[in-house]
C-alpha cells in the first residue's frame, strides 16, 4: 500500500511518495501559488455542537468537529476541521472514497490496518503502517483504507480532513468500527 506524506514549506509542497522500502519511494515538489480570496469564503472554526452529537459515538476522548464545507458552500467535496484535545482520537474506521488530512496544529498519529471479513460485522484486523503528524504534513488515505488518526497520548491535534465525493457527486460513506486496534473490529455503522 502507498502512503503519501507531504510537508509546506514556503511556496512550495513537497510530497513523498512510498512505504518502508527506501527503494520505492519518491519526492515530488509541486509550487503553490496564491491568489487572493474573497471574504465570503472565510469561516471561523469553532465547535459544531450539531455536528459532534451526530458524530460523538465515533471518538475516543474530546474533540471538536466543524464542517468547513457547509459553512462556505463548498459543493464537490467534504471539508472538516477536526481538534483532539489531550491524546483523543478517532475510532478504526475507513472513507468509501479517499482522505486528504492536512496538519494544523499540535502532533498526531496516523495508524493504517489491512482487513479481513469474518462475517457480515467483523473483520479480523492487522496494523500495516503508523505514520506520526505534525504541523504542515499532509497525507492521503486511499479509500477503502481502514485506519484511526488524533493525538499522541497527553497531546493536542487538529487537521483539515478534505473527504472526497463518491462517483453519484455525494459525500462518499464512512465505516465505523468499535475495536481493540489489534485484532479484531466489529462494524457500528
Amino acid at each position: 500500500m502507498n502512503l503519501f506524506t507531504a510537508r509546506l514549506e514556503k511556496n512550495s509542497l513537497l510530497m513523498q511518495q512510498g512505504g518502508a522500502d527506501p527503494r520505492k519511494k519518491r519526492l515530488i515538489m509541486i509550487q503553490i501559488q496564491t491568489k487572493k480570496v474573497k471574504k465570503e469564503n472565510f469561516n471561523k472554526i469553532k465547535l459544531d455542537k450539531s455536528l459532534l452529537a451526530e458524530k460523538r459515538n465515533y471518538f475516543f476522548g474530546d474533540v471538536v468537529l466543524h464542517d468547513i464545507s457547509k459553512n462556505i458552500g463548498v459543493q464537490d467535496q467534504k471539508v472538516y476541521y477536526a481538534g483532539f484535545k489531550n491524546g483523543a482520537r478517532t475510532k478504526l474506521h475507513y472513507h468509501e472514497g479517499g482522505q486528504t488530512l492536512v496538519v494544523t496544529e499540535g502532533i498526531g498519529m496516523l495508524v493504517l490496518y489491512e482487513k479481513a471479513n469474518l462475517g457480515s460485522k467483523h473483520v479480523k484486523i492487522k496494523q500495516k503502517a503508523k505514520q506520526v503528524l505534525k504541523v504542515g504534513d499532509v497525507t492521503y488515505i486511499p479509500k477503502n483504507t481502514l485506519h484511526w488518526h488524533g493525538a499522541l497520548k497527553g497531546k493536542n491535534f487538529g487537521h483539515l480532513a478534505f473527504n472526497g465525493f463518491s462517483s453519484k457527486r455525494r459525500e462518499a460513506m464512512t465505516i465505523w468500527y468499535d475495536s481493540n486496534f489489534k485484532s479484531h473490529a466489529v462494524k457500528i455503522s
